[in-house]
């Protein structure tokens, strides 16, 4: 019987660990690894695929229950060891993972894939300053992974350290440029510390990215207006009105900003009336419209940044 234990790495030039027990082939074994630890229960290998089978099929105790047995009759199976921490992670077990790694981390010291459990586990734990501390480690590993930088710099950031924050990020989009996230993190931190002129160019390049979603041109305009560019700021709102005529933020930037310059805005003004009232109808219509007594419907006030998850293509 063949022993299959693999990794997948995925690649957008990012260095993103996605482990992999099984294949589907190893599954239609399912049946002859049982008759492989019938045979022989002192096969650390088979063990180890029986357990890989139970963790493809979700059965989760049962494959910890072999992964364990493996470790019984080999106690420095790294295939055992492994997965044994992988099942406690999917399982919620942290310390028990945790546990299993830092024992494979002494007969693996240097393994990019056991560190970056460690850095995981830690991290979704909450224990930010240890994921840091493995997440930098990793990086000794691996110095070009953008995932991984990326990541580094989210975690400092919450942990409300905005020099280092920015740092990894400037290193995560000096790797990757592409990024959606990063470039909407580095635009939206130097919009906000006033450097609109470096904003717009992290802004202009998530659009050409997601040409579809709306936002990013409004940033622009929004840093435009910041800049006092308002025919710049002009010009970009209503070149996203004539390419998104149906959004509301658009029209209430355009709006707002005709009536900064002493522009006509009655039709935008008409515009977004009339669009607000179509979305209080099917508001009313779904049956959101029963307000507490007394309540009203205020017009949202524009934003100065959309929020950087509104809207077009992005998920979450």
């Amino acid at each position: 019987f063949f022993f299959f234990f693999f990794f997948f790495f995925k690649q957008k030039t990012a260095y993103e660990i996605m482990p992999s027990l099984v294949g589907s082939e190893m599954c239609i074994r399912d049946r002859y690894m049982g008759i492989a630890t019938q045979h022989d229960r002192y096969n650390a290998k088979a063990l180890v695929n029986k357990g890989n089978c139970f963790f493809h099929k979700e059965e989760y105790d049962n494959a910890k229950e072999y992964y364990l047995e493996a470790i019984g009759v080999e106690a420095n199976c790294i295939e055992a060891i492994f997965n044994l921490g992988l099942v406690n992670k999917r399982i919620g077990n942290y310390e028990e993972a945790i546990q299993a790694f830092d024992k494979l981390q002494t007969i693996l010291p240097s393994n990019p894939e056991v560190i970056y459990q460690l850095a995981s586990i830690y991290e979704m734990c909450g224990s930010n300053q240890q994921a840091i501390k493995w997440y930098n480690i990793l990086v000794t590993r691996v110095p070009s992974d953008p995932s991984v930088l990326q990541k580094i710099g989210s975690l400092h950031y919450k942990e409300k350290d905005e020099i280092q924050a920015l740092h990894f990020y400037q290193e995560s989009y000096r790797y990757y440029p592409s990024n959606i996230d990063t470039l909407s993190w580095l635009g939206i931190y130097y919009a906000k510390s006033d450097l609109h002129e470096k904003a717009i160019q992290f802004f202009e390049r998530a659009a050409m990215i997601q040409p579809n979603d709306v936002k990013w041109k409004l940033m622009v305009g929004t840093c435009y207006r910041k800049m006092n560019a308002y025919q710049q700021a002009l010009k970009m709102y209503q070149d996203a009105n004539a390419q998104y005529p149906d959004n509301v933020d658009c029209l209430k930037y355009l709006v707002m900003l005709c009536k900064e310059l002493g522009l006509n805005y009655e039709a935008y003004a008409a515009q977004l009336k009339k669009l607000e009232r179509g979305m209080e109808l099917r508001s009313d219509s779904m049956g959101y419209a029963d307000l507490e007594p007394g309540a009203s419907r205020v017009p949202m006030q524009a934003p100065d940044y959309p929020a950087a998850g509104a809207g077009g293509e992005r998920k979450r």
